[in-house]
C-alpha cells in the first residue's frame, strides 16, 4: 500500500507506453492524466492521450506550437522509450536511446518539469579487461545517464533489473529477455549453458517497478539514483534452472538443463570446436544466447533500493521471487501454448513406440 493514497493529479508525459514498463506503469497512474508520445500505434487507456512522434527527430518532429502546447500542461516527464534488442544496429540504438533522449531533455527545459530517466541496472561502471565486450545498449544507458546528470534538470535515475510479469498473475505487455531463455530451455534449443550456477539473475516483477516509480512521481521526489533490482534476494541460476525444470515436471514435459559452464570457456573453447556442428536452429539460439548472458548474470548483487523507498514512500516490499516467477511461467505458458505443444509431440513420440 502507499502512504499517500490520494496523490495530487498530475499530467505525466510518458514516452515507451507500448513497452513492458510502460505498460505496466500506465495501469498505475490511473489517477493520473497522461499524454503518451508514441511512434507507431495508439495508446488505447481511459488516463491516457497519444500523440504520434519520433522521438529521434529534432523537436520530436512536431511542430514548434505542439511543442509549447505540450510543455505547458506537464508537469513531469518520464522517459522509458528504448531499444533493448541486442540484435538492433548500433545505429539506431543510438539514433533511439541518446539522440532520443537529448531531444525529451530539451523538451523538459522548455517545460521546465522534472525528468525521470528509466536506465538500467545493467550498467558495469568499469569494463573489465578479461570481461565481455560492453554492448550498444548499454553503453548507450551509461551515456544517457551522463546527459540527464548534466541537464540541470530536476531528475532522478531509475534502474531496474530484469523485469519479469505481475507479482500476482504474471501478465506482462511483451515476452523478452528471460522468457527467451525459458522458451530455448523448453524447445531444447540450449546445448549448454553459458552461466556458472552460483550467479545471480537479478529479476523484478513489473508491478514493482511501476509502484517505485509511481512513488517517486507522487512524492515529487527528483533527487537520486534508484535501484529497482532484488539486490541479495536476488536467485542463483541454479535456484532459475531447477525451478524451470520442476514447472515443466508439473506440465508433463521432461526438461533436462544443459551443463553450466563459464561463459569464458564457451567463447576460448567450446565455440571454436564445436559451434559449427550443431543444427541451424540450434546454433543460432545459442550464439544469441551467448551474447546475452554475460549481462543476465552477476557475480555480486546488484545494489537495492527498495527497502528505502518501503519506508519513505509506503512502496510494497519484494514479494516471493520464486512463486512471482512461477506466475510469469504460467502466464507465459498460457499465451505461447509451448508447454501444450511440447507435451503433444512427447504423446504422439510414445504413441509411434508403442504401435511399433
Amino acid at each position: 500500500m502507499y502512504i499517500n493514497q490520494f496523490p495530487q493529479r498530475k499530467t505525466i508525459l510518458l514516452t515507451g507506453a507500448s513497452g513492458v514498463v510502460g505498460q505496466a506503469l500506465l495501469a498505475r497512474l490511473h489517477a493520473h492524466s497522461v499524454i503518451c508520445l508514441t511512434y507507431r500505434k495508439p495508446i488505447s487507456h481511459p488516463n491516457a492521450t497519444t500523440i504520434p512522434c519520433d522521438i529521434s527527430l529534432p523537436g520530436l518532429g512536431l511542430s514548434q506550437t505542439q511543442l509549447k502546447d505540450m510543455a505547458k500542461c506537464v508537469d513531469c516527464i518520464v522517459h522509458s522509450a528504448a531499444i533493448t534488442d541486442f540484435g538492433e544496429t548500433d545505429e539506431l540504438i543510438h539514433r533511439t536511446n541518446v539522440r532520443g533522449l537529448e531531444n525529451m531533455l530539451e523538451l523538459a527545459a522548455i517545460a521546465q518539469v522534472p525528468f525521470y530517466y528509466i536506465s538500467t541496472a545493467f550498467i558495469r561502471p568499469h569494463q573489465r579487461k578479461d570481461g565481455p565486450l560492453e554492448h550498444t545498449y548499454t553503453i548507450s544507458k551509461r551515456e544517457g545517464e551522463r546527459l540527464v546528470r548534466e541537464s540541470r534538470l530536476p531528475y532522478a535515475i531509475i534502474r531496474p533489473s530484469i523485469v519479469i510479469g505481475d507479482s500476482t498473475s504474471g501478465e506482462i505487455a511483451r515476452f523478452q529477455g528471460i522468457y527467451n531463455i525459458i522458451s530455448s530451455l523448453f524447445r531444447g534449443f540450449l546445448p549448454i549453458l553459458p552461466m556458472l550456477p552460483q550467479a545471480y539473475i537479478d529479476f523484478i516483477p513489473q508491478d514493482v517497478v511501476a509502484n517505485a516509480i509511481a512513488g517517486l512521481i507522487e512524492h515529487d521526489c527528483v533527487a537520486g539514483e534508484y535501484w529497482l533490482t532484488s539486490g541479495n534476494k536476488a536467485l542463483m541460476v541454479r535456484q532459475i534452472a531447477d525451478l524451470i525444470a520442476e514447472f515443466g515436471k508439473n506440465q508433463g514435459i521432461e526438461i533436462n538443463i544443459p551443463r553450466m559452464v563459464s561463459p569464458d570457456i564457451v567463447d576460448r573453447l567450446i565455440r571454436p570446436a564445436f559451434m559449427s556442428e550443431l543444427p541451424k536452429s540450434v546454433k543460432k539460439g545459442f550464439d544469441w544466447f551467448a551474447q546475452v548472458a554475460p549481462y543476465l548474470c552477476n557475480e555480486e548483487p546488484f545494489p537495492m533500493s527498495l527497502p528505502e523507498m518501503e519506508t519513505r514512500f509506503g512502496v510494497a516490499p519484494l514479494p516471493h521471487l520464486e512463486t512471482a516467477l512461477t506466475h510469469s511461467l504460467e502466464y507465459w505458458a498460457s499465451q505461447t501454448r509451448v508447454c501444450s505443444g511440447a507435451k503433444a509431440k512427447k504423446d504422439r513420440v510414445q504413441l509411434a513406440k508403442c504401435e511399433c
